[in-house]
């Protein structure tokens, strides 16, 4: 029972921490082009900005072409800024996922060798009981004929004559030919 249950819970954990695994992956695919694509736009911004301005001033006069670009300096620079910023947050978040994705596969491992070892001790506690339960039954057996010999023994009529063992037999029943049978007390 106890087996099933490890094995049971060792199967759910398994599943669960690949589970957690392909979310991680998943995750940090998604984060990865989420970046990309955002440092792209940012690095193309500044640059479309200055052509849509630039097309849109061609027609003013240089005075004026010179005051607008002075005055977008400024915007563009903050937003050059915020998507700077940006830019470290998602840096940061992403290797923050980076150690934590660390972690779990950390923990994977040390998750496996945890139930590798649980195994191997369930199974040599059941080799080992397999073991004492085969060799107590041989035990068992042997003893079971040793108490059949005493009980045998002991109901039948023998001394110590010196250092010889006597017994009282019948002698008129010559079918155990050398051996003949011993008469019960």
């Amino acid at each position: 029972m106890r087996e099933e249950g490890a094995r049971s819970a060792t199967v759910q954990v398994a599943m669960m921490v690949e589970r957690l695994s392909r979310m991680s992956e998943s995750m940090d695919t998604r984060h990865r082009q989420a970046t990309e694509q955002q440092e792209r736009t940012v690095q193309a911004l500044p640059a479309i900005m200055r052509q849509a301005a630039d097309a849109g001033l061609g027609a003013i006069s240089a005075d004026a072409t010179r005051t607008v670009r002075m005055g977008l300096n400024e915007p563009l620079a903050e937003v050059t800024w915020a998507a700077a910023e940006h830019g470290r947050l998602m840096q940061a978040s992403t290797d923050t996922m980076v150690r934590t994705q660390r972690k779990l596969a950390a923990f994977v491992h040390k998750a496996a060798w945890l139930v590798a070892g649980v195994l191997a001790i369930l199974l040599s506690v059941l080799a080992l009981g397999g073991y004492l339960g085969w060799h107590y039954k041989q035990v068992i057996t042997q003893q079971q004929i040793e108490a059949d010999l005493l009980r045998a023994y002991n109901q039948a009529d023998v001394r110590l004559c010196g250092k010889q063992l006597c017994a009282r037999v019948g002698r008129a029943d010559k079918r155990y030919g050398d051996y003949v049978p011993l008469r019960q007390r």
